[in-house]
């Protein structure tokens, strides 16, 4: 099951007192299109203040179900929904991220444009949108005076003044010359699927292991540091 954005939604519709989605813009966990879909009401629970959702896609004709849930923080709202859910996900797992705030919005953003560009199957473009993303890695782990070169001065700048292992160095690498061969014409030299798909996961461990790892010991060594000695 996933969580979808409001921002997904193109037309609110409502049913006793309640707003839900009546037209939803997502990837089809199906056929991989990215398609609007328009929902029909199966059931409404007053006991879990709920509303579930069918929908067809309108490019192979397989069923999803949407749910649009109201918390009681929201009842005085309008009617509007607290969340909604989709199943099947529309895209696969490891490409659903929900980075902390650990991680700089400038490249939680950009990685969501390398990912969503993947899910459309637009592959040069997810290649130099994974590039665009590394150079902003590698950019927030320098000083500001110290972020202006190519992206591989950036990398190698880095490298001195961070303790960055070897096979970070290669994969940072890799990605920059994928996302080199996205961005210049070569009809038989284009990114392939499975290129650009490497390249967001990897993209994805990056950011985890540079951001999101730090943030986590950090967490539980001020954790370990409250607990009385044993």
């Amino acid at each position: 099951m996933e969580s979808i954005s409001f921002e997904m939604v193109r037309v609110w519709g409502q049913t006793g007192g309640y707003r839900y989605p009546k037209s939803i813009s997502q990837m089809c966990p199906f056929c991989g299109d990215l398609v609007t879909y328009t929902t029909a009401i199966s059931y409404s629970d007053s006991s879990t203040s709920s509303i579930g959702m069918r929908a067809s896609c309108p490019a192979c004709s397989e069923f999803v179900s949407f749910w649009s849930v109201k918390s009681t923080a929201t009842e005085e709202n309008d009617g509007n929904p607290a969340e909604i859910f989709m199943y099947p996900r529309s895209r696969p797992e490891l490409l659903v991220t929900n980075f902390p705030e650990s991680v700089p919005v400038a490249i939680r953003r950009s990685f969501e444009s390398a990912a969503t560009s993947f899910m459309t199957k637009n592959y040069p473009a997810t290649a130099v949108m994974a590039r665009r993303t590394l150079e902003g890695i590698f950019k927030y782990l320098l000083p500001e005076g110290s972020r202006k070169g190519t992206l591989a001065a950036l990398i190698k700048q880095a490298m001195e003044q961070h303790d960055l292992a070897a096979p970070l160095s290669t994969l940072a690498h890799a990605i920059r010359d994928g996302g080199n061969l996205g961005a210049h014409f070569d009809e038989e030299n284009e990114p392939t699927e499975l290129m650009a798909k490497q390249m967001v996961e990897l993209l994805k461990y990056l950011i985890s292991y540079l951001y999101v790892l730090p943030s986590q010991i950090k967490d539980l060594e001020d954790s370990l540091a409250k607990e009385p000695p044993l």
